[in-house]
Formats: C-alpha cells, sequence, structure tokens
C-alpha cells in the first residue's frame, strides 16, 4: 500500500546540509523532494578559543547545529552537565559520544527550564551556545531562576540569497505540493526572498506544514495558518502528520 505522500512534491527548506535526511525520508514515502534551502549558518569560532569551560555547571544546547558549531572547537571537561533540548539535538551529542544528563520531554525550551529547576542548584554557571536569532526568553527566565547564565552566540543565521531565483520560480508556477518549515527563520527568510508583500497570497493552494508552535506562531504572524502542526516536533512528525492530513 502506497503513502499518502506518493507523487507528492515537497518543497525541504532546511539548511543545504540538514536537507539529505528529510530527502531520504520523504523519498521513502514515494514522494518528491525539492531542496531549495531557505536558510543557512555562518560559525563565529573566535568566540570560542578563550572559552574556559570548567567554570561551568552546565551546558544547555537547544540544537543540532549549537552542538556541531561548539564541539568542532570546544572539548567538554568531566564534571560539567549536559542539557539537551529535542531528540535531534540529543542525537547529535551522542555522535561526539557525550553524555546527557537532563533531557525534557517537552521538545521546546520552557521544557527545559522546568527540568533543569529540578536538578541544579541556584546560583550555578550555566552556559548556553546558541545562534543568533534564539529566544531571549531562555536565558532570562534561567536567570530569574537564580541561575548565573552566560548567552553565547556561536553561529549566525543568515538568509541563502543564492536560492531566490529557485523559490520564486517554484512557488509562482506551483511546482510544490506541500512547502515544509523547520524554523521560525526559513519562514522570514521565505518572506524576504519572495518580496511578498502578502505573502498568504503568494503561497496559496500550497499545504503548508510547520514543525512546531513557535514556528506555527512566526506563520500567522504573516496572516497565515498551516495546514499540518505535528504532535511531535520532528521532521518525521512532519511527514507522519502530513500523511495523515492527506489521507483525510
Amino acid at each position: 500500500m502506497s503513502s499518502p505522500l506518493s507523487g507528492k512534491r515537497v518543497l525541504v527548506t532546511r539548511a543545504r546540509e540538514q536537507a539529505a535526511t528529510f530527502t531520504k525520508l520523504i523519498e521513502e514515502k514515494e514522494g518528491i523532494s525539492i531542496e531549495i534551502p531557505l536558510i543557512s549558518f555562518e560559525p563565529r569560532n573566535q568566540l570560542l578559543h578563550s572559552l574556559q569551560l570548567n567554570q561551568y555547571s552546565w551546558v544547555l544546547f537547544t540544537s543540532a547545529n549549537g552542538v556541531r558549531f561548539f564541539l568542532r572547537q570546544v572539548k567538554i571537561p568531566k564534571g560539567v552537565k549536559i542539557g539537551a533540548v529535542g531528540s535531534k539535538t540529543a542525537k547529535a551529542l551522542k555522535r561526539y559520544g557525550i553524555q546527557i544528563d537532563l533531557m525534557p520531554d517537552d521538545f521546546v525550551a520552557e521544557g527545559l527550564i522546568s527540568a533543569l529547576a529540578k536538578q541544579a542548584k541556584p546560583k550555578e554557571k550555566i552556559l548556553l551556545p546558541r545562534g543568533n536569532l534564539g529566544r531571549a526568553a531562555l536565558p532570562g527566565q534561567l536567570s530569574e531562576l537564580g541561575y548565573d547564565v552566560t548567552d553565547l552566540p556561536i553561529y549566525d543565521t543568515v538568509i541563502p540569497f543564492e536560492s531566490k531565483a529557485a523559490l520564486i520560480e517554484v512557488v509562482e508556477n506551483r511546482e510544490c505540493d506541500v512547502m515544509t518549515f523547520t524554523s521560525s527563520s526559513t519562514v522570514h527568510h521565505c518572506a524576504q526572498l519572495l518580496g511578498a508583500n502578502n505573502l498568504k497570497d503568494q503561497l496559496k493552494g500550497i499545504t503548508i506544514v510547520v514543525i512546531g508552535p513557535v514556528t506555527e506562531k512566526t506563520l500567522r504572524s504573516y496572516g497565515i495558518a498551516p495546514h499540518v502542526v505535528p504532535e511531535q516536533y520532528t521532521i518525521e512528525g512532519m511527514l507522519e502528520s502530513l500523511e495523515d492530513f492527506f489521507d483525510n
């Protein structure tokens, strides 16, 4: 029995180096993947060279990108505890052989705060290596709980302008059936690359799936309600929810 995604053209907007996994899952369901990256990352390696990591009790990672850019430059000393938000972040840490001490059930930053409050003591020093567009709420709420937080942007999220022509062609000619958004940045960058004053009209007729509630909120700020929001905030969850959507 074929998947409801069979023959569906799915636009993958993840960064180029992250798109292959998504494409493989789509093709396993007999869908057709169209890769147009709407997000790219540039490391800030110079910030890590003078970092004295043994000062910290915890290092909290909120994305696989944060893991990748951090551990390329830094070795975590023994005794420093590790927290991770989300299964992809956890998998990235395990690939480096890093043991995870804290992983919340919820795949969002608020879940990390709740879980950390049960394990960490006030005034403990916490390092938060992440992207330049990380939500301000996380370090703010950690500080309010009494932790000594260092919010360290270790990479920049940028627009891949080389994707502009391909994106315009696919959207204007309706060459995709589904558009996937895996972060708020992919939504913002889509609007900027399309030069869209009314993104809702631009994407009309395309089924839109977002990875979770934060990305959904960003999409709604453009006046667009996604067709699909998975219960599990992963690319696997996105595709399973898409199958349910098309099956019904």
